[in-house]
């Protein structure tokens, strides 16, 4: 029987399990909550079957405490799949750790292999699952994964990813805040979409950008909205979320 766990109050320094069922899960993985100005990195990892796919790991401050935090789930080892939504290194610093200690193939979008070898890889090949601009599907042990585009929302190879088992969708930089009182999971929708407005207007590209990703998105069954930087926002608040970006000026909208 599906259980979820997308309540008021979580601790985000805290790994925390957000759903479970017989053979799913998916896994917050806690963060530092440093408090000297760096940008906290959410990190996911969905396991299926006792195989693992990493969402965005972060950079190599937090590698310590998210390997501790998978292990009491899964063998790294067994992490099969490793997702970086851009190259930028609070999301992708720690990959060449990770590397280091599974094969897990790294997805991205084709636009980032080139970047590859600057990561240490040289058999790019043997290392890449690139991601085609229209998206694509990633049959994960019981459930399918959907890659759908989210381009330039900030990078221009974004994708964010459906979870049909759980309906969570993840989504990268969009929904980003950086959050006065940190909590995971959003209860004041006002507050927040104050905390989320100009980090929007500066990283995102153009209001067209937004509202083809939502239109792309807001037909699916979603639980919850699963950013990698703030809070994590409940279904009783993605029809807001959606109508904020929907109307939001960003990035050359501005100019």
């Amino acid at each position: 029987m599906a259980k979820y766990n997308i309540n008021y109050g979580l601790d985000p320094r805290r790994d925390h399990i957000l759903y479970k069922d017989e053979d799913h899960k998916v896994i917050y993985l806690g963060t530092n909550m440093s408090g000297s100005g760096d940008m906290d990195v959410n990190s996911y990892i969905i396991i299926n079957k006792k195989k693992g796919m990493l969402l965005d790991p972060g950079g190599y401050k937090i590698f310590p405490k998210v390997l501790s935090n998978i292990s009491k789930y899964l063998n790294p080892k067994d992490i099969e799949y490793i997702y970086m939504c851009h190259q930028d290194p609070d999301v992708a610093g720690s990959v060449p750790l990770w590397r280091s200690i599974t094969n897990a193939k790294l997805v991205t979008s084709w636009l980032w292999i080139r970047f590859l070898p600057h990561f240490g890889f040289e058999d790019v090949d043997s290392v890449a699952h690139p991601l085609p601009d229209e998206g694509s599907e990633l049959s994960f042990g019981s459930t399918i994964l959907e890659f759908i585009p989210a381009h330039f929302l900030h990078s221009p190879g974004h994708f964010t990813i459906y979870d049909r088992r759980s309906k969570f969708l993840f989504t990268g930089d969009i929904g980003i805040a950086i959050l006065e009182d940190p909590s995971l999971v959003i209860e004041d929708m006002d507050k927040h979409i104050n905390a989320m407005k100009p980090l929007h207007e500066r990283l995102m590209a153009s209001n067209v950008a937004l509202k083809d990703w939502v239109s792309r998105v807001s037909s699916l069954d979603i639980e919850a909205i699963i950013p990698q930087h703030g809070g994590i926002i409940p279904k009783k608040h993605i029809g807001r979320f959606f109508n904020f970006l929907s109307n939001l000026r960003c990035g050359v909208d501005l100019i």
